[in-house]
């Protein structure tokens, strides 16, 4: 593929836009996303970050939401944290406005393929073949590589465990930002005074873990993948919910060997979008060669 593309890591809270090329990203800068904004106001908050990314030698983009999309035809159904987006024909916006190929995703599929197609798991031993990426931020959500493909499901649901019944709410409230908030607390709050030493914040930490250990039995008994690669802004606190998440997770007796890794990769959801939109239109060389 000669040419670049436009990739967008879109967040509740950040965007992250980069230019791709030949599995390489460069140019990646942050901004800060109008989660609380009308539909327009976000369409028109992606149209600029396209802007601001796009140059003359760019032959696509693609671009990672974190919600219900439709990747065949480009549409966002909905975004639990951009609550007024719903129902944007997202790829023919973009590809009328900017007149090139538009990718659209889901962000945690984004991120979970481009563990499999870049992270070092293929690269210890022999190679992965089904992978489990699992996203702890704001929300919890999964993407499943089997047998070398992305899995998304017939409706594009495959891995939205966040959203499953778990004791009085859903998974998603006990495993994700969503606990603290639960709460009436904030995780990078409780993150330092953890750190600190607070008894009370180390505890709920501990619990964090637990109930993720337990999240993560029951991905491992839907999928029974090779690892399950953990990303997001909830693993930075790792060394506080690690272990009372693995000691759960091991009370089974089928998760014992399982690797549960934390993802070294910089940039996965932006290179796993690119590899996407390579997948989707490789086929059609002559577009890129002539781009």
């Amino acid at each position: 593929m000669s040419g670049m593309v436009v990739c967008i890591d879109l967040g509740g809270t950040k965007a992250l836009c980069g230019l791709a090329k030949q599995g390489r990203i460069a140019q990646v800068k942050r901004y800060p996303v109008p989660a609380s904004g009308t539909k327009q106001a976000v369409t028109d908050y992606v149209i600029e970050l396209v802007k601001k990314t796009i140059t003359d030698e760019c032959v696509g983009i693609a671009i990672g939401i974190p919600g219900v999309v439709n990747s065949d035809t480009g549409e966002v159904f909905e975004v639990t944290n951009i609550p007024a987006w719903r129902d944007v024909q997202l790829s023919e916006i973009l590809s009328r406005r900017f007149n090139v190929p538009v990718l659209v995703h889901n962000d945690v599929n984004c991120f979970t393929y481009g563990e499999y197609r870049y992270g070092e798991h293929g690269r210890v031993n022999s190679p992965c073949k089904n992978i489990l990426g699992v996203c702890l931020g704001t929300g919890l959500g999964a993407g499943v590589v089997i047998e070398e493909q992305l899995y998304t499901g017939r409706y594009g649901l495959a891995g939205e465990f966040g959203s499953a019944p778990y004791l009085d709410k859903t998974i998603e409230d006990y495993c994700s930002g969503q606990f603290f908030k639960q709460r009436g607390t904030d995780g990078e709050l409780e993150y330092l005074s953890a750190k600190a030493g607070n008894t009370a914040s180390l505890k709920l930490f501990e619990q964090l873990g637990t109930h993720l250990g337990i999240a993560f039995a029951h991905m491992q008994l839907a999928y029974d993948p090779d690892v399950i690669v953990m990303g997001g802004s909830v693993t930075q606190s790792y060394d506080l919910f690690g272990e009372s998440m693995l000691s759960t997770f091991t009370q089974y007796e089928q998760c014992k060997q399982l690797n549960i890794r934390i993802s070294q990769l910089p940039y996965a959801p932006l290179l796993g979008a690119f590899a996407l939109f390579e997948q989707k239109y490789c086929v059609a060389t002559s577009l890129f060669e002539h781009a």
